[in-house]
């Protein structure tokens, strides 16, 4: 594979794909025996916080996320445990986040969803209408424990959306957010096409903050769809929204110079989710 700048993991037709059309794969930035370590650990996260132990010591939980039960995740963990703080800042993701920003990268979250057969899908979104940072959006780099295909629930985009602002739901409908669950996209714009993007086991999918795109279900019987989820703001950010904090350095360090933003978000008041 070619490499940018001596360094970073990412080819250059890939850089292409991420600025046109807002997203791209790269394989290879996680060991095979990292992504069974991530895959151990929050298997063990699974267990404890279902049993109703102590998750992390100083806090951490599992978060339903419907229902039904059958979807769910582990919030922030890199706030508690070092090693998925080593995960968010591994050397291989930050050196491709450096190419696809043009400046060093500084961590705000991370996720890991848990998507069991049966889990619902998830809405379609942009993530910088609720980390609300500035003046440049924020980026993602979600990495498949389990290969990520149509059928256990991988995520759809809508290439080239990046270059569009925050769309905003219509305010003239009070139950839109409600309806809408948690897609803050009311009326959907025809002319976007989602299309779906297959993630193999291991590989790290990077896309802009703009980006719309969402999930579909997870239809298998017998196969999960499990990813880790860092979201990532560019050194030179000013703010970003208030449950993003603190800010990490990709040495791990904290980063206090970037404003905690604590306004309504991009749609205003009330439409500001906070929570992705």
């Amino acid at each position: 594979m070619a490499t940018i700048l001596g360094q970073a993991r990412i080819s250059e037709d890939q850089v292409k794909q991420f600025h046109r059309d807002g997203y791209c794969v790269v394989e290879g930035l996680f060991a095979p025996e990292e992504i069974g370590e991530i895959e151990a650990f929050f298997e063990d996260f699974k267990v404890r916080g279902h049993q109703g132990r102590p998750v992390f010591d100083g806090g951490g939980t599992i978060e339903e996320m419907d229902a039904t039960k059958r979807q769910f995740r582990a919030m922030h963990p890199h706030r508690y445990v070092k090693r998925a703080q080593d995960w968010m800042c591994h050397p291989e993701v930050a050196a491709v986040l450096e190419v696809l920003l043009g400046k060093p990268a500084l961590g705000v979250q991370t996720m890991y969803y848990f998507k069991p057969p049966g889990a619902k899908g998830q809405g379609m979104h942009q993530d910088n209408f609720y980390l609300v940072a500035a003046p440049a959006t924020c980026i993602a780099a979600w990495t498949a424990i389990d290969a990520a295909e149509i059928e256990n629930g991988c995520l759809y985009v809508a290439p080239g959306s990046h270059r569009h602002e925050i769309f905003c739901p219509d305010k003239s409908r009070s139950d839109a957010w409600f309806e809408y669950g948690d897609s803050h996209i009311n009326p959907f714009p025809r002319e976007l096409k989602p299309v779906p993007v297959i993630v193999p086991k291991g590989a790290t999918m990077f896309f802009s903050g703009n980006l719309v795109h969402g999930s579909g279900p997870n239809r298998t019987r017998d196969r999960s769809r499990r990813t880790f989820i860092a979201h990532y703001i560019d050194n030179a950010s000013e703010q970003v929204g208030k449950f993003y904090h603190p800010v990490v350095a990709m040495d791990g360090s904290v980063v206090s110079r970037v404003k905690l933003y604590d306004g309504g978000g991009p749609c205003g008041d009330g439409w500001q989710g906070g929570v992705h």
